[in-house]
Parts: structure tokens; sequence; C-alpha cells
């Protein structure tokens, strides 16, 4: 049985989009259900639009997100080197056997030569072809010679048909009169995407190449480059993608919309097992049937999506919708999950490695009920930012109290007077607030607001904007037993 090998090559001109977070995930599934390798490459070979530090970063964030590679950078293989920058000797020595082949040739076109070309063939409704494709051995070896700087492109032939059969579509069709003469061997020594590509997938043995069904037309492209290089009969199997789009709409994930980094997702605070869950049926569907006629189940661990993932369940659709609201969903499902110690922990990794707002971190590390204020907060959060901004008030008094909402504003004259007596009511209880009783307190407060004419709630709502600053938290008797006296009473003086 053929070892299934796959990987992922992203680019270090910037962040790891998420869409290539869910190519990774279908990369890493394909491999470990077959006890096969998942890789990782680097293709650093666009130095012009190179930013320095992205390989780390890139890598941080694949895993961040619990997707750990058998080969790469970080874990040295069989391969090495995974970053084609180290590999350019490999990339000149087969341009230069493809060009003695005669399957590819020495270009001269400058930048401006080049461009009208571009333009003329976009005119003419033809593919790019460049007219040193015709010249003679003897001339092209007179321009070498001259040490005019050169490219070698492909030399695509004429209106022939180039077939392969999409693990996903199904079975693609190009007349190659349609493909530009591509270049392999840039100016500067470097290789284009589309020969390093095909080298490296052929040297480290790959036989499944997953991405995103924009690459459709660079595949035939590539099965020329396999056939001329000798090795057609190692073609690895295509599978193309559905891409990501926003939802209720025909274009593809839009920064105006919201992230769409991989990394703008953690630090936004969702859960990477969420996060995973999500990505997982965004063009996936499980073979698990309806039982009952109930709707399937869509909560999967990484280890159950490995054991059920197949190709043959990808959808073929071109677009499937990036649903921010579902997102979300999943999120709030996975908090809920969590055990008050594995949600203290996450929460903790989160604060240390994402957070924005770093002024809680040492309070909360060395905070031993840590868990039971974040159990008390964690209803009404969707995502770890806004755990963080709930729980702030446990750590920070309110610098200041707006007494201007409705709710109090009806009773403003007599809200000096209520707050005494609220002050008062906490100085009659015990010192420690994890042994009151909520009865008791009860039955005091709504005391304060029959003696003061107002609604039964309307005491409540005093104390907590003086504790809390919001007219919004978690239960506020449970949130004071995580206190200490001495803050609350201090609290309410301020606010007086």
């Amino acid at each position: 049985m053929e070892t299934v090998r796959t990987r992922i090559a992203p680019s270090p001109t910037g962040g790891l989009h998420i869409g290539h977070v869910r190519t990774i995930l279908y990369d890493y599934a394909l491999a470990k259900k077959s006890k096969g390798q998942f890789i990782v490459r680097i293709e650093d070979t666009d130095q012009k639009r190179y930013v320095e530090g992205a390989v780390d970063s890139l890598l941080d964030v694949i895993e961040a997100y619990g997707l750990s590679w058998d080969e790469g950078p970080r874990i040295e293989g069989p391969y090495s080197p995974y970053i084609q920058s180290q590999r350019l000797d490999i990339y000149k020595k087969y341009a230069l056997e493809l060009v003695s082949n005669g399957y590819a040739y020495y270009c001269f076109m400058d930048v401006e030569e080049t461009e009208e070309l571009q333009e003329r063939s976009k005119i003419e409704k033809r593919k790019l072809r460049s007219p040193y494709r015709e010249y003679t051995v003897g001339k092209i070896t007179e321009l070498l010679a001259t040490g005019r700087d050169y490219v070698i492109r492909l030399k695509v032939p004429d209106n022939e048909i180039i077939e392969f059969e999409d693990e996903i579509i199904g079975k693609v069709s190009y007349n190659s009169s349609e493909v530009d003469d591509q270049i392999l061997l840039k100016s500067d020594g470097f290789p284009t995407y589309h020969l390093a590509v095909v080298v490296d997938d052929y040297l480290m043995n790959m036989t499944y190449i997953l991405r995103g069904n924009d690459w459709i037309p660079s595949t035939p492209k590539h099965i020329l480059l396999y056939r001329y290089l000798g090795w057609g009969d190692k073609l690895p199997k295509y599978a193309h993608l559905p891409n990501l789009k926003e939802k209720d709409s025909g274009k593809k994930l839009s920064k105006r919309h919201g992230a769409v980094f991989a990394i703008q997702f953690l630090e936004a605070g969702y859960l990477p097992d969420a996060m995973l869950n999500f990505l997982m049926l965004l063009g996936w569907s499980s073979p698990e049937e309806r039982v009952f006629g109930q709707k399937e189940r869509e909560i999967y661990s990484l280890k159950e999506f490995v054991n059920l993932f197949s190709l043959d369940r990808v959808q073929k659709t071109a677009l499937i919708s990036f649903d921010r609201g579902k997102l979300v969903w999943f999120n709030k499902e996975y908090i809920k999950m969590k055990s008050p110690e594995e949600l203290s922990q996450v929460f903790l990794n989160w604060l240390e490695k994402y957070a924005a707002d770093k002024s809680v971190m040492d309070l909360c590390k060395n905070d031993a009920t840590l868990f039971k204020k974040l159990q008390l907060v964690k209803e009404r959060s969707t995502t770890l930012v806004e755990m963080a901004n709930q729980v702030k008030f446990f750590y920070n008094a309110p610098e200041s109290v707006d007494w201007n909402i409705e709710q109090v504003a009806a009773f403003k004259v007599k809200l000096g007077l209520i707050k005494d007596d609220i002050y008062n009511i906490i100085v009659s209880l015990g010192e420690d607030p994890s042994k009151w009783v909520q009865q008791e307190w009860v039955d005091k407060m709504r005391a304060i607001s029959q003696k003061y004419s107002i609604k039964g709630g309307d005491s409540f709502m005093v104390l907590r904007l003086c504790i809390v600053g919001s007219p919004f938290s978690p239960s506020l008797f449970e949130a004071m037993q995580l206190m200490s006296k001495s803050d609350i009473l201090n609290r309410i003086t301020k606010s007086i």
C-alpha cells in the first residue's frame, strides 16, 4: 500500500490565511488516517515580498492550532532542507535540464517588453509566447555571452489536450494553447512557484496535492513539467478544495467583514479546537448518517475527524460560506465543554500569548479562585476576549460609574441614602463573603427597595453599579463571594 504524503507550503510574505489552516487540516487528516506523513515546506522564492520573521510566525501559528508536522523546519527529515531559498542549485539544475532537452528556453525580454507582450496577448486573446522561443541555439549562445539578463520559460506545446482526474472535481481538461509559457527561473536565480513546487513535490515523494480551486489553471503547467522531467509515472493526485467566501456573498473572505488571518482569530479569543471543528465542516460532510431524522452531529475532535475524513466527502462547489455567526456558536460550545481547570489553563495561556491587554495577567496567574470566576462569566462569553473583559472587575474597581442609566435615573434623588443603607448591609454581614447566606442578603436588599418605594431589583442594580461599574454582570451574590469584604465596602464608598 502506498504511503500517503501530503504537504503545505506557505509563503512568508505575510500572515497565514485561515483558508490555509483549513487546507492544512485536510492535509493532516488525509496523511494521519493512513499513518502517512504530513510535511511543512516554506516557499520563500518571492524575495521582494519576503517579510522578516514571517517563517517563525507561520510555524508558530500552525503549532498553535495543534497541527504538528512530521518533516519540515524545526523537525528535519530525509529531504532537508525544507526552505526553498536553501535549494536554489537544485532548481537551476532542473531548469537547465529542461532547456537542454528542448522543453524550456531562455528569454531576454526586459520588463517593458514583457508587459507589452502580455498586453498584446490579452488583446489578441492568446496565451503568452515569447519571440525568443524560436531562436536557434547559436543565437541564444551569442546572447548569453553578452551577459544580458534572462529568465527561463516553459515551452508549452500548442493545441495539445492536457487532462487530469481531480480527486474532488473529477475530470479536468485544458488545451495547451490556453496555457502561458510560464517563467520557471527568474533573472535573480530564484525559481518561480511553478518550477519549485513540482521539483520539491517529486523529490519529497508527495502523493497528494491539496489546494484551493483557484489553482486549477496551474495544474496543466505542473503536469507538463512532470512529463518533461521524466517523472510522469510519479504524478501526485490533485485535489482542489472549495475556497472560502463571506456568508451571503459571492466573494472571498474580506478584511472588511472581520479577521481573515489565522492569528487574528487566536488574538480575538477563539479556541484552536473550536476553530478546527468549524473549519472541518467548511466543504466536508461527515459520513455518519442522521439518527431518527435528527441533524447530524457537529462537534468532532481532531482525532474523530482524522478517522472519518476522506476526499470523496468534500464538496465540489467552487465557494463555501464562512459563517462567522456559526463560528461564534462553535467557540461558545467549546468554552462550555471545558472543565473549570482546563478553561483556567486555556485562559492563562491565551492571556500570555495573545491578549492585547496584559494588565490583569499577573493577577490572574496568582489567583487560586480564577477558575471559579471564569465559571461565573463563561455563560455570558463567546470568546476569551469577552471573558477577559468580564473578569476584569474582580481585580480592578470601576474608575467611574454612570448613574444616568434609565433604571437608576428614576430615583436618583434617593441614590445617596440607598447607597448608605447598602453599605450598612454589607457591614452587617460576616467577614468572609464566601460564607454569606444568599437569602439573608436578598431579604435585606429587598427591604431597602421597600423602604424607598423603588422596584425590587433596583437596589441590586445600585450595588451592581458600585461593584462592577456596569449594569451587566454575572450573578452578583456569587461574584461578591469571590471578593473580599473590604474591597466591596471600598467600592461602595468610592462610588458614594
